[in-house]
């Protein structure tokens, strides 16, 4: 088979990215990314400690300080920015036949804004779990059963 197929496996705090071999049957990781902050309690984002906040208010019209839900959707945005850079990635550096993702849902969703109408293209299906630490032979029959037609 010329070409390949990729699995992503991501959450707010990791994505891995498997090349699918064997006509899915089996798989290798071949990237693995970590959101540093991802993990960090809201109150480690954001502070009110004087001299400590994310944008003063005269370099920002409008905006006195981050409140803990921004800089936590900011962060899941950042991430899903560097992951779907992976996937184009990929995509462009030889034949791509289709990406699977496997996803949290808030985490999906902000994958699904980031991606490129290229790469979009070719994801041919999603899963909205957070299974980032299943085996691999989960993440395969997680995949295969969302393929299936209904």
């Amino acid at each position: 088979m010329i070409g390949h197929s990729y699995l992503v496996v991501a959450n707010r705090n990791k994505a891995k990215i498997f090349e699918l071999k064997d006509y899915a049957s089996s798989m290798s990781e071949v990237e693995s990314l970590e959101n540093p902050r991802g993990k960090e309690q809201e109150q480690d984002l954001v502070t009110d400690r004087p001299g400590a906040i994310s944008a003063p208010s005269n370099r920002v019209q409008g905006v006195d300080a981050m409140t803990g839900a921004d800089q936590t959707a900011h962060d899941l945005n950042e991430f899903a920015s560097r992951v779907a850079k992976k996937l184009d990635e990929k995509r462009r550096a030889g034949k791509t036949y289709h990406f699977n993702i496997i996803a949290e849902p808030q985490f999906l969703g902000a994958l699904r804004k980031k991606i490129d109408k290229q790469t979009e293209k070719l994801v041919r299906t999603t899963v909205n779990k957070d299974l980032i630490n299943a085996s691999n032979e989960d993440l395969l029959k997680y995949m295969k059963e969302a393929e299936r037609p209904v």
